[in-house]
Formats: C-alpha cells, structure tokens, sequence
C-alpha cells in the first residue's frame, strides 16, 4: 500500500491550483456575482504553470505515494497546460467582445460552471500521465470522462446538444465499465494495485505467476483497450464520434477532439511500460528484464492496437470523404488520427523486448529515425493537438453566417452556424487571415511537407519500418506486418489529403455567397492565431519538440535512475528475441 505525505501533495501541487482555481469558478460564479470564470481558468492555468516542482532533471524520477513524476508524466503536465489555455480560449466564445459586437452590446457571463469543470478535466488528465496506481490511474480518467459530458450538456441546451451528451454519457459508462474489468484482472495477476508490483510480476519467471498472467492477460488486454478505444474514437467505439460533434458546439468538439485522445494515449502508454520495464517497472527486483508473461503481455499489445490501428484509420477516411458537414468531417478526421497515433503505439509495443529496442539503422540516425514509438507519438500527437485547437477556434471565431433577409419583408430570421464546407466558399477573399490559418492547419492535419503533421506521419512510418529491420521478411513475419502498416498508413495519409484540400479549394478558388459574421469572440481568435504561432515555430525549428517527445518516450521504453541505481544499458539486459514472436 503506497504511503501519501507532504511531499505527495507538494509534488502534485499544479494539479491542486487547478482544483484550487475550479472552487474559485464554481464558488465565486454562486455566491460573488463573478461573470469572467473562462478569465479566472486562464489565470489558474497560468498559475499551475508557475509552480516551482514543474521541471525535473533529466531522466530523473522522482516517486510519492501513488504519484511517479519523470520525463513522461512532466512532458504531459505541461503539454496539457499549454493545450488547456488554448481550448479555455476558444470554449470562451463571446467572454471576450466580438469583432463585430456593438460597444454597447453587454459581454457574456463567462459561465463559471464551464470553467470550473473544465479545470478539474485538465487536473484528471494531468493526474492519469503520473499515477503509479490503478485506483489513481481509473479516477483520474474518471476525472477526464465525467466533467466532458458535463460540458457537453452545459454548453449546448437545444435538442441536438442534449442528445450529443445523452450519446456520450451512455457510452462513457460501457466504456468505463470494461477499463474497470481489465484493471480487476490486472490486480489478479499482479496482487496488488500498485503499478510497479504488477510490472513486477509481469516480468517474473515464477511459474504459477506465469501460468496466472497468461491466462488473465488476454482478457486484461482485450477489456482495457476496448475500453481507451471509445476515448480515442477509435474502432469499433467510433460511431458515436460523427453524431456527438455535430450536436456540440465548435469549443467542445475542439475539446473531444483532443483531450480525450491525449488521456487514452497516456493511459496505452502507461500500461505499455509495465512489460517494457519503463521507469514504473523499474521498481521492481528484476530490473527490466522481460519475462515470459511480460512477452506476452507486449505480443497481446502491438497485435490488438496495430490490428485496430489499420482499421481505424482506413474507416475514418473514408468516412472523411463522405462528409459535407463540417464537424462532421473533423470528427471522422479525428478517427482517422486516432489510428495513426496507435500506430506508434503499436511499434513501441513491438519494437523489441528488451528495454529501448534498437536504433534505426538508416542514413539518419540522430533525428526522427531514433524517435522510437512512444516518442513518435507523443510526437504526433503534439503537433495534432496543436492543429485541432487552431481548426476548432478558426471555426469557433468565424461564428455564423450572414443571414438572407430584407428587413421591409419579413422578421430577421435565427442565426446560422457556419456548419458546412460550402459555408466557408470564399473566405480568402472576406476574412484572408482565418483562411490562411485554418489552411495551414489543414495542410499540416494532412501530412504535407514541412509543416508537423508532415514530421510526426514521418515518424511514425519510420518507427513501424524500425520493428525487426534486420530480421529477414518472411510470410507472416512481425517484420512484414509493420511493413504493410506503414505503407497504409502513407495510403490513408493520401485519402486525409483529399478531403482537407476540398476544404481549402471552397476557400480559395469559390466565390463566396453569403459570408460569415466573424462573431464567435476575440478569445476564439487568439486561440487561432496562437496555435498559427505554435505551428510556424514547430515548422522552422521541430527539433526541439522532436527532443522533449525523445526523452519522454525513452522513459517509457527504458529505466531512468531511480535512487541512485542506473540500470545497466540496454543489450546487457536484452531478453532473447525469440520470447516475444506471436
């Protein structure tokens, strides 16, 4: 039983301000009149960013009670942080005066609710990077689950927007449900809820541990994938994406189409390093060695998440093209992503069963080459985050449409969102910045050179050609297998680019019909143009966030020094080969 003190709490004190901050929303907005809470979000997010414990030494890891902080958990706290800012900004939506709003017009109220619900997500999902234990790691992404369909119901209040948090209320629960059953029998194998125990006994070459593990490990595997797939979209928990987005508003989609993946990928990559011998399993006796259940437990992971990789990204592209409705085609868009972010999921997974695999040998193997899975996905995942947010807020920030109406001739009717492709005919012409921003953003969500969506496509390709490279390709081989997903993965990458640039043809090459209002608040704007920065500096100079996703992902891949012990280099402790072949 893990033992919590004041440095357990000093450790996770960014995520307390984020609470802190959620009970200043919440109490303020009911008792103090208070009407900026998308204001008093960005100030508490400010602040956790600020907090001293925020950086670690490289490759150091520091452990209390359930929480594990180390280059991985510090990578997603922050990553989260920046994320976080950017959709307060564009869920803020009329917080800030509109371009086009008369001086007079009074501001919105801020919805203290939304803010402080918003922040305890941001706190769950930075919780669930540094758990070291099942209860912490199944209540922070309960933490993540419940306040999203809570501002899936605040947010909108029309029929459609309660049907689209009814749809993703239900599912939650299925989905929490079969998370649940797979910790259950990760707790049978390893006796005990902590983390490193199980990774422990994972990789123990005790028989009855062995035969105990083996027997539960398909069911664990199985149940807990299938409960992370509904929270990354990804198959076969992917129908409810399209219907949920389309009834959310453009600041929750942004919100769905982000946060959630972002928790699935660190959960995936958390429980991947309990067969790896990542800085989690580190505690344990064996230090990283890979028994024959830890083999098994990496052959059930890189065949289950490279099986639903393939399928995912291909049935969200074609999706993708089917689609004339906006959110519609992002939320398919963001299935396909899902697909290609398991991709490293699976070659990290498979790359090797020793702790940090093998280098690429390629002409290049000081950049992209060396990434490795997890550290390509992060990767990827970083840049599309990025992405999304400008998409959403560029959306968000143009509001809705020029109505059709003469005011001798009948009462003005409702407003319009801009909801579809051919709502944007045009838009170079009347609003040239937000065509040029979500054009980028496009091109990037896309794979098209050199911008990051380009670099992380890039990486992943090469981190699934890394899997057996010197092996020799046989019928059946891992080494054909990753081969065949990487070379789908270039083919749906050319399908994405055919809906993305219909998009950017209706705004470049239509003329525009009726126009938009530019009315959805400057906070969506800002949103835009930062995203627009974060990309156009990832775009000169990626190395750096190439760099950070490296030393996160060799943290789950391979030990860090924990107490002063640094384990002996990879090949010492290499495993055979062979224990790991389906």
């Amino acid at each position: 039983m893990t033992q919590t003190s004041l440095s357990t709490f000093l450790l996770a004190g960014p995520e307390l301000t984020l609470v802190v901050a959620a009970l200043v929303a919440y109490l303020g907005g009911a008792f103090c009149g208070l009407r900026q809470g998308w204001l008093v979000a960005l100030i508490g997010i400010a602040a956790a960013a600020c907090w001293p414990g925020m950086g670690l030494e490289a490759g150091s890891v520091v452990s209390s009670g359930p929480f594990t902080f180390d280059d991985f958990a510090i990578f997603v706290r922050q990553f989260v942080l920046l994320a976080g800012a950017g959709l307060a900004l564009v869920q803020a939506g009329d917080q800030f005066r509109a371009a086009v709003t008369p001086r007079n017009t009074p501001r919105g109220n801020g919805t203290c609710e939304e803010a402080g619900t918003f922040l305890l997500l941001l706190a769950g999902l930075s919780l669930v990077a540094s758990a070291n234990d099942l209860v912490l790691l199944f209540a922070g992404l309960e933490l993540v689950s419940i306040p999203t369909y809570i501002l899936l119901a605040l947010k909108r209040t029309d029929a459609q927007g309660q049907e689209a948090s009814l749809k993703y209320f239900f599912l939650s629960l299925v989905a929490s449900a079969l998370f649940l059953y797979g910790l259950a029998c990760l707790y049978g194998i390893g006796g005990s809820t902590s983390l490193a125990e199980i990774g422990s006994r994972l990789r123990s070459g005790d028989g009855r541990i062995v035969a105990t593990a083996q027997t539960l490990l398909p069911v664990a595997v199985g149940m807990m994938i299938g409960g992370i797939a509904f929270r990354l979209a990804a198959v076969p928990m992917h129908f409810y994406a399209p219907d949920v987005y389309e009834g959310a508003g453009p600041g929750n989609a942004a919100l769905l189409s982000t946060l959630p993946k972002v928790a699935g990928i660190v959960v995936l990559l958390r429980l991947l390093a309990l067969g790896t011998g990542g800085t989690l399993g580190m505690i344990a006796l064996n230090q990283g060695v890979v028994g024959p259940a830890g083999a098994a437990w990496l052959t059930f992971f890189w065949q289950l998440t490279a099986v639903l990789a393939a399928l995912t990204m291909t049935v969200g592209n074609v999706m993708a093209l089917l689609q004339t409705n906006l959110r519609r085609l992002l939320a398919c868009s963001s299935i396909a992503h899902a697909g290609y972010l398991l991709v490293g999921v699976a070659a990290a997974a498979a790359a090797d069963s020793t702790i940090g695999g093998r280098p690429f040998p390629g002409p290049d193997t000081s950049w992209t080459a060396t990434l490795g899975g997890a550290s390509a996905t992060l990767f990827y995942l970083a840049a599309y985050v990025a992405a999304t947010i400008g998409v959403f807020g560029a959306l968000a920030y143009l509001g809705h449409r020029w109505p059709e109406w003469s005011a001798g001739s009948a009462p003005r009717p409702p407003r319009e969102e801009v909801a579809t492709i051919d709502d944007l005919d045009g838009l170079s012409g009347t609003n040239p910045v937000v065509a040029f921003s979500l054009a980028t953003f496009l091109l990037s969500l896309a794979g098209i050179p050199p911008l990051p969506g380009f670099w992380g496509k890039l990486s992943l390709a090469m981190a699934a050609l890394e899997v057996d490279w010197t092996a020799k390709a046989t019928p059946g081989s891992r080494r054909v297998f990753f081969l065949a997903l990487a070379v789908i993965l270039v083919i749906n990458a050319a399908i994405a680019a055919a809906y993305y640039l219909r998009i950017v043809a209706a705004m470049y090459f239509r003329s525009a019909k009726r126009g938009v209002q530019a009315d959805g608040g400057l906070g969506a704007g800002i949103a835009m143009l930062a995203a627009l920065v974060v990309m156009a500096m990832v775009t000169l100079q990626p190395r750096p966030l190439f760099s950070a996703a490296a030393r996160a992902g060799a943290s789950i891949a391979a030990p860090s020094t924990i107490g002063g012990f640094t384990p002996p280099p990879p090949q010492a402790v290499a495993a055979p080969q062979a224990s790991i072949q389906p």
